[in-house]
């Protein structure tokens, strides 16, 4: 896991140099897969002209850029140069370094059937530099809303090396169904990449991940944004977890960063076979039949409700801003 400060680079080069400083740290003490966190690619907002400058006295994106729909188009601007940018450092350093690297996530274009999106989204590379998948943030912030991203809507699991791996981001990993259809769908490891602003509390931060790993039988990479960023303070302690059963302090971890706010690489070495005997001794049990028959239409009627609501308060603040 990559415990990644929040900085910015002024070229496609740059990015590559600091990509490959941190997953070559980890590589050379033996990783043989790397995760990034989310937003790893904020660094490329600094090949903008001026951008360094507005973000340091900026509180936040949308007041660097203006209105929350301009940061957005700030994304779609940079889209197409910063997705090769982005593709292109993981490909070249996973290839260099002989390893899987799962890169994390950013705002970047996203082409869906006739038409490009933009999404918060990221990319699986092989070994030999090769891309092995893609994955899409499906639950978002209200900030990456009112921005205008849209949500992606599957899970996906990738086999990297004979483990299956499936990567749901940051608030993804906030609800129990999203590793429950990861489970089902064979991931044996699962990796959060997570950018959290707000001040570092355990127990908060324990939210998402560690309880998601337990009831899921799975193992779990966190990996955590960190530092200050446009007046943002992002906080994360990055970890490797397993099932309170398979971990040795039998508190569900393997290893955890000594920090919530510098610069770490945590490693841990995980026993899939080891995994397989812990389920098959005490197996969960799936209701397939109750998830069919009641859970789809149960958030289809709670994402119309939350349609319908997202629709009146936006009528309502223009409203407000017409009087």
């Amino acid at each position: 896991a990559v415990q990644m400060k929040a900085t910015l680079t002024r070229s496609g080069r740059d990015y590559v140099d600091l990509v490959y400083r941190l997953a070559a740290k980890a590589a050379a003490a033996g990783a043989d897969i790397v995760a990034f966190p989310e937003y790893s690619g904020l660094p490329l907002l600094g090949m903008i002209p001026g951008m360094e400058k507005t973000l340091a006295q900026a509180g936040s994106l949308a007041e660097a850029v203006g209105p929350a729909g301009d940061v957005l188009e700030v994304f779609r601007f940079l889209g197409p140069y910063a997705d090769r940018a982005y593709r292109g450092a993981f490909s070249s350093v996973s290839r260099e370094l002989g390893i899987y690297i799962v890169s994390g996530s950013m705002v970047l274009p996203d082409e869906t059937g006739n038409h490009t999106t933009m999404r918060s989204l990221g990319y699986i590379f092989g070994p030999r530099g090769e891309l092995a998948g893609k994955y899409c943030k499906t639950h978002l912030m209200p900030v990456e809303s009112d921005w205008g991203v849209d949500p992606g809507d599957s899970m996906s699991t990738f086999n990297m090396g004979g483990v299956i791996v499936a990567v749901p981001i940051c608030m993804d990993a906030t609800y129990f169904e999203t590793f429950r259809i990861a489970r089902l769908y064979g991931a044996d490891l699962v990796v959060v990449p997570s950018a959290n602003n707000e001040p570092y509390n355990l127990w908060y931060a324990l939210r998402g991940i560690w309880p998601r790993v337990q009831e899921s039988q799975v193992y779990g990479i966190g990996a955590s944004m960190v530092g200050t960023f446009a007046g943002q303070t992002f906080t994360g302690r990055s970890a490797i977890l397993a099932p309170i059963e398979l971990s040795p302090g039998g508190d569900g971890m393997l290893a955890q960063a000594s920090t919530y706010d510098n610069e770490e690489i945590v490693l841990a070495q995980i026993d899939i076979p080891m995994l397989y005997k812990f389920r098959a001794d005490d197996p969960l049990r799936f209701n397939l039949p109750l998830y069919r028959k009641y859970l789809p239409a149960m958030y289809r009627a709670a994402q119309t409700a939350r349609q319908q609501s997202a629709a009146q308060s936006s009528k309502e603040r223009n409203d407000t801003w017409e009087r």
